[in-house]
């Protein structure tokens, strides 16, 4: 299992693509988790082929999160994909979702290619994957993930402020990743994430590795140095990769 940071970026990062994140399993089957407006390009420069990846997951549907799947469907109808794709989201966010489908293929009616909506669920299995969703606090609904691979895990906060469904599913992975827009504390209704309360969950769930991401540009510093003395805490950015089976982090073009 191997993960591939796309981007980490907040909603308007002036240096950063749009949150979004690869996973790769050993088969080297392939999800995209989120897709906002900078993922296509970021995708193509990695030089993947147009059937690579097999499903699209949507923690929610602010625009910084989805709207980018106009752009990555049209570029795989141009050049004649092929392989069936599945799409999971939340059922009450699927018609903004399907919007931005219909504008891919415009002024045609079909795809080269068929589109499987599936309904994101508390608990479901994909191939060999066992996953897994909880609500974070955030102004749209939004739902964290946590994907179980075998004897490897990761967990994926997608927006918002964590919850204790959201806690409860991070507790025990071996990498995980939390939005982390501030620096300083904010209130507790805020519905983002803050560096302090990053930090507890760090050491209260004593976990090996947390990334923080989806951080506004101007924290970007200090945060690295507030970081520094934790060991297992960083700031994540664009183009991290990590290998479970080797157990280590990356930088490079391309995944081995």
């Amino acid at each position: 299992m191997k993960i591939d940071v796309i981007g980490c970026g907040s909603a308007f990062s002036r240096w950063q693509n749009t949150s979004a994140l690869r996973v790769i399993d050993d088969e080297n089957r392939q999800w995209l988790i989120d897709c906002g407006p900078t993922v296509p390009r970021a995708l193509w420069q990695r030089g993947g082929g147009i059937n690579d990846i097999d499903v699209l997951f949507f923690t929610h549907v602010h625009p910084d999160h989805c709207t980018g799947l106009t752009a990555l469907l049209n570029h795989w109808k141009s050049f004649s994909r092929q392989k069936p794709l599945i799409i999971y989201s939340q059922p009450g966010q699927r018609s903004v979702l399907m919007q931005l489908a219909l504008l891919a293929n415009w002024p045609e009616t079909s795809l080269c290619f068929a589109i499987e909506w599936r309904d994101c669920q508390p608990e479901f299995s994909w191939q060999h994957w066992q996953i897994r969703t909880a609500h974070t606090r955030h102004e749209m609904a939004n739902l964290a993930i946590r994907i179980d691979i075998r004897e490897h895990s990761l967990f994926y906060s997608g927006d918002g402020r964590p919850t204790s469904e959201s806690i409860a599913l991070m507790a025990g992975a071996e990498l995980a990743f939390q939005e982390c827009a501030s620096l300083s504390e904010l209130a507790d209704d805020a519905s983002h994430g803050d560096f302090p309360g990053c930090l507890k969950l760090f050491n209260d769930l004593a976990l090996p590795a947390l990334g923080l991401y989806h951080c506004n540009d101007a924290i970007l510093p200090a945060l690295k140095l507030a970081c520094r003395p934790h060991s297992g805490l960083f700031v994540s950015h664009d183009g991290l990769q990590y290998d479970f089976r080797q157990q280590r982090f990356y930088t490079e073009d391309h995944l081995p």
